[in-house]
């Protein structure tokens, strides 16, 4: 039977303001229950602190990679402009004021850091950080807020990473974000678009789909929850991963139980159409997703 990756993702793990310890263990659980294996993008240091010394987190997270999920590299600091330039649609929304600023007045200086070599040193530290504090080898990575530029990706395949998964497929999300209550149309979900992000010889661009629920709220559920069945429906005819992203506390930091509300119907929803349609849907995590098959 054909198979379709479901590979749930969740990202800014350890990043103070929009993680905490109680918050990752319920959204694990939340996982384990559905029966999900996930992908999970760590922050190694936040706010100077290295993740080693945060106990609590090493913890969950050696329990989560024991349980089958899997942990990624998320930057290093989570610092706007450390790995690229955010694209506009994250730049739009409302608490990106201050990096907008920050651009407009340092953009020279930001592009000119971006050497290679800075970049290779960036992800070494990362994976360092996180390879000493947890039983684990890094294979993935995803820019903090999407801050991308040419150099990342030469330096991601020196560095010998397999995967990257920071671009992005369905812009309209975040145009959501910023409007929920201003219609918009779906940005079509290819085989042609995924394509046209493999721009590397060995390492595999698995893009993000969408954030659905970013602070999510009860009087925009529909209009979210549309956007994603649109999206898993485009995966499924066109062979694709469907790779969602979630943030750990602001999942949970919207109206009460909205998120897992969301999930819930949204993973019934694809379960039902894999069923329909004659294919096996598997929840993996990235890396078993990618070594799995070679459609992507």
């Amino acid at each position: 039977m054909k198979k379709m990756f479901f590979c749930v993702t969740v990202d800014d793990v350890y990043l103070d303001d929009y993680s905490t310890p109680e918050n990752l263990e319920k959204i694990l659980r939340f996982w384990d229950e559905e029966k999900l294996k996930c992908t999970l993008f760590v922050v190694p240091r936040s706010n100077g602190k290295e993740i080693g010394k945060a106990t609590a987190y090493v913890d969950i997270l050696t329990k989560a990679i024991e349980n089958g999920h899997e942990v990624a590299l998320h930057g290093l600091d989570h610092e706007r402009f450390q790995t690229g330039i955010p694209p506009q649609i994250i730049l739009d929304l409302s608490h990106e004021g201050p990096a907008r600023k920050y651009l407009a007045e340092n953009r020279e200086k930001i592009v000119a850091s971006h050497t290679v070599k800075n970049l290779r040193e960036i992800l070494t530290l990362g994976k360092s950080l996180l390879e000493s504090a947890l039983p684990v080898k890094i294979q993935g990575f995803r820019a903090p807020a999407g801050s991308i530029c040419d150099n990342l990706f030469v330096a991601l395949e020196e560095e010998g990473f397999l995967y990257d998964s920071s671009h992005i497929m369905q812009t309209s999300a975040w145009t959501l974000i910023s409007n929920p209550d201003q219609p918009v149309a779906p940005q079509p979900v290819t085989r042609s678009r995924h394509d046209a992000f493999q721009m590397c010889k060995k390492m595999r661009e698995l893009p993000i789909m969408a954030e659905y629920t970013w602070y999510p709220k009860r009087k925009h559920y529909d209009t979210f929850l549309a956007l994603a069945k649109h999206d898993f429906d485009a995966c499924l005819a066109e062979g694709l991963p469907f790779i969602p992203v979630c943030h750990v506390s602001p999942v949970e930091q919207g109206d009460p139980e909205c998120g897992y509300d969301f999930y819930r119907e949204l993973i019934s929803y694809a379960r039902a159409q894999a069923q329909k349609h004659g294919v096996s849907l598997v929840g993996a995590t990235m890396s078993d997703a990618l070594q799995a098959t070679n459609l992507f």
